[in-house]
């Protein structure tokens, strides 16, 4: 009697609860199995829970990839990329290369010691390439500012952006070139691995002919420099 007494109580509990006893539960759109069979039913299931099947939100990991599959332990997974902010959908927010053409991508103790050198006044600068707003929000001590945009062809700055980094001009057949021979070593970072800003802004000046070896990439960004626990600088 106190067997059956105790088999009842827990039948009730499980029902108001909707969790198991060694029972299956049935979402009406796909089953999910206990870990032992069902006493009283025998493995039928003893709850039908109507429960709507969330459709992931998902963006592209990267411009060239859209998602991977993969063999685990005999299943067919996908591994895919959540969206983690409704605005921040890929593109543009793309997962960065780790290398970009011959420049060297560096982590956190790079940049620090990249950092100490700047007390020597080397021709060294450690380039936060975001917009104003976010540079004065916080940004890596020593840093100075220099937003993507001003090195771009159509802006009016660029011209004497790189003057002030050292390059000169030199006319060739009638046309303006460049010369780089003594440019300053950049360290360049913007938001994240995700954000491409620090990656363009090395493109550009690659492609405006500045020697990949004066160039270093510190691509995790500042998002990665503070989950590290690491000093920022506000202005505000």
């Amino acid at each position: 009697m106190m067997k059956i007494n105790l088999l009842l109580i827990l039948l009730t509990v499980n029902l108001l609860s909707k969790t198991e006893i060694g029972c299956n539960v049935l979402l009406k759109q796909e089953p999910m199995g206990c870990s032992v069979p069902n006493v009283l039913t025998e493995s039928k299931p003893l709850i039908v829970v109507d429960t709507p099947i969330l459709k992931k939100n998902i963006t592209a990991i990267s411009e060239q990839l859209d998602v991977v599959e993969v063999l685990h332990e005999d299943k067919k997974l996908k591994i895919e990329r959540l969206l983690v902010d409704k605005f921040q959908t890929c593109p543009p927010f793309c997962i960065e290369p780790m290398n970009i053409q011959d420049v060297k991508t560096v982590g956190e103790l790079e940049t620090l010691a990249f950092i100490e050198k700047l007390k020597e006044k080397q021709a060294q600068l450690l380039v936060d390439v975001r917009e104003n707003r976010l540079y004065q929000s916080a940004t890596i001590p020593g840093a100075v500012n220099l937003p993507l945009r001003m090195l771009e062809d159509k802006s009016q700055y660029q011209t004497a952006v790189l003057e002030l980094l050292g390059a000169k001009t030199f006319l060739n057949k009638g046309k303006r070139k460049w010369t780089f021979k003594n440019v300053q070593s950049l360290l360049i970072f913007g938001n994240s691995v995700s954000s491409n800003e620090a990656s363009r802004a090395i493109k550009k000046l690659l492609a405006l002919g500045y020697p990949s070896h004066k160039l270093r990439y510190y691509r995790a960004g500042i998002n990665a420099w503070t989950a590290l626990g690491l000093s920022t600088y506000s202005s505000k």
